[in-house]
């Protein structure tokens, strides 16, 4: 007996089959990143959430504010991963009454998340965490996955959002990956001799993100920095990504150091 399939049935099976993925922040430039590289490999269903519309993708698209507790439990509800990269921007981190900021809203959107019932959050952190690194020594200290040392609120409150994901692991075993972005434009190019250390190319943050999206492995909590290949016989980035290849099986495509360092430093000369 022959079982005819119809479109919409044969859609309705692609998804069940499909990880759920919310994206917070999912119109700024990392977001765009992610989900139109997401979107030509067809891997997952996103829903995109931000507080202004993602142009020009296939997925749901959805407003919200990640300050907003009960907008998030209604895009967290049948997700199994969300991506964390929205940012609450302000100056005066809470001295006004009521005000939310960066952390507390990491803090509403994960409790969001694990109340209604997704299993891991992909945070998007800085290297910021241990950007007062930068100030010890030059070349930078090097910064691994168990260092706090930021270099101001910014980079302190994705630290707190860190300890939260521990939280949420030890306590209700969900899972969840931080990745450290180091320095992101969008593009390919190096502009300075720091940026060759740092810099996060797109194709190395879709596949980057897309590991921590995918891991399944027995590694609940896992801290890692986000940036290319970005090294030589001679040089290393001081942003450490062991645990991104070894855990995640991260392969970054892209080496400024190789691409654009020699250039940089002939151009000092």
């Amino acid at each position: 007996m022959t079982v005819v399939i119809s479109y919409s049935e044969r859609d309705k099976i692609d998804m069940a089959e499909k990880k759920r993925v919310l994206i917070t922040g999912g119109a700024g430039n990392v977001g765009s990143t992610l989900w139109g590289a997401w979107e030509k490999e067809d891997k997952y269903t996103l829903t995109l959430v931000d507080i202004k519309e993602a142009d020009s993708t296939k997925s749901r698209v959805e407003l919200g504010d990640v300050r907003d507790y009960q907008r998030m439990r209604e895009l967290c509800k049948d997700q199994d991963v969300v991506v964390h990269l929205a940012l609450v921007t302000q100056d005066r981190f809470g001295k006004v009454p009521g005000e939310v900021t960066d952390i507390g809203a990491s803090m509403l959107l994960f409790e969001a998340a694990r109340e209604e019932g997704v299993q891991k959050i992909v945070f998007a952190s800085t290297n910021h965490v241990t950007g007062w690194n930068e100030h010890i020594s030059s070349p930078p200290r090097f910064s691994t996955a168990e260092q706090i040392n930021p270099d101001g609120w910014y980079g302190a409150m994705k630290g707190m959002a860190e300890v939260g994901g521990r939280y949420l692991v030890n306590e209700f075993d969900m899972r969840f990956i931080s990745i450290r972005i180091g320095t992101f434009t969008g593009g390919y190019e190096a502009n300075h001799l720091r940026t060759c250390s740092t810099l996060l190319t797109p194709r190395d943050c879709a596949q980057l993100f897309g590991r921590a999206v995918d891991y399944e492995g027995p590694v609940k909590f896992l801290i890692t920095y986000g940036r290319s290949a970005n090294s030589t016989a001679y040089q290393q980035s001081y942003l450490d990504i062991s645990g991104a290849v070894e855990i995640l099986g991260y392969q970054p495509q892209d080496n400024l150091m190789k691409t654009h360092l020699p250039q940089l430093l002939n151009d000092d000369a």
